[in-house]
């Protein structure tokens, strides 16, 4: 079997190196990157297919089904073969939600459109030809309908060679996907990823659960980024509540949703709560938040 490195096991070579190895043992040990798929559009669906390029590429691997919110994690060696890719082939499709007319999260099944509203192709985008990276972030942005805003590898030397490239052009070096290329119109959506257990319990000082508290949870969403000023981030917050639930005789509460960036809200004519809002990037431990009687 072949020896994996994972690219934050870099580190060992340094501690090898001071108990008496000799890191020339190691340092051909192929590495091994992650990458991340989040989709933070406000009402569609999202799924990235994913290659290594080259003159003979293979075949598209796909995440699943994202709604929004979701980021799925994966390793390129699992999906592309290959542990760290010198440059990639990336589609991007959007499906409408069948009841698209009520909130996310409460469209039984989460039905999408059985051809996407928004898909395309770029080639050759920039990897670990120029930067080995922990994980590899490609992000959906919120857009207008029928565009899709991609950004890949924010902040990182990559994303320096998409600029310097002039791969995508304008002030945030987006891939903007618009409209539907004829070659992917006739794809269906693929499966829908799958739900983790996100909960929590809201109790008292003492410890005790408080039962009938109220739960919101909504769904993270970004417009753009200023990349000129790394602070200033006004086009982002939280969409409307999907889901809604109150506290158990325990105190307990739980949503199932696909691991993603969520904020839970606790309200109630009773109590305070600290904190009253909580923003989590799922899946994670227990959250617990204390009420206070007012």
């Amino acid at each position: 079997m072949m020896k994996r490195a994972v690219v934050v096991g870099l580190s060992l070579l340094a501690f090898a190196g001071s108990c008496g190895f000799e890191t020339s043992e190691f340092a051909d040990l192929p590495i091994e990157s992650r990458f991340a798929f989040t989709n933070f559009s406000l009402e569609f669906y999202a799924t990235l297919g994913i290659r290594e390029h080259s003159d003979d590429p293979g075949e598209y691997a796909r995440v699943p089904l994202l709604p929004p919110g979701a980021t799925f994690r994966g390793t390129f060696l699992d999906f592309v073969g290959t542990g760290c890719p010198g440059s990639l082939d990336l589609q991007l499709l959007m499906y409408a939600r069948v009841a698209n007319d009520v909130p996310i999260g409460a469209d039984e099944g989460e039905a999408v459109e059985a051809t996407p509203v928004v898909a395309g192709e770029t080639l050759d985008v920039p990897a670990c030809d120029v930067q080995v990276l922990e994980t590899y972030t490609i992000v959906n942005w919120e857009a207008e309908d029928g565009v899709a805003r991609v950004k890949i590898a924010q902040d990182t030397a990559v994303e320096g060679e998409i600029r310097d490239l002039g791969m995508f052009g304008g002030i945030d070096a987006t891939w903007e996907v618009g409209g539907v290329d004829p070659a992917l119109v006739a794809m269906a959506p693929p499966a829908a990823a799958a739900n983790e257990r996100l909960s929590g319990s809201v109790i008292l000082s003492d410890g005790s659960g408080v039962e009938g508290i109220g739960v919101l949870l909504r769904t993270r969403f970004r417009v753009r980024l200023d990349d000129a000023d790394g602070s200033n981030d006004p086009d982002a917050g939280f969409g409307d509540p999907i889901a809604f639930t109150v506290t158990d005789a325990d105190g307990a509460f739980s949503f199932d949703r696909p691991p993603g960036a969520y904020e839970i809200e606790f309200f109630s004519d009773d109590f305070a709560f600290r904190p009253d809002v909580v923003i989590v990037e799922s899946p994670i431990e227990v959250i617990t938040t204390v009420a206070e009687p007012v």
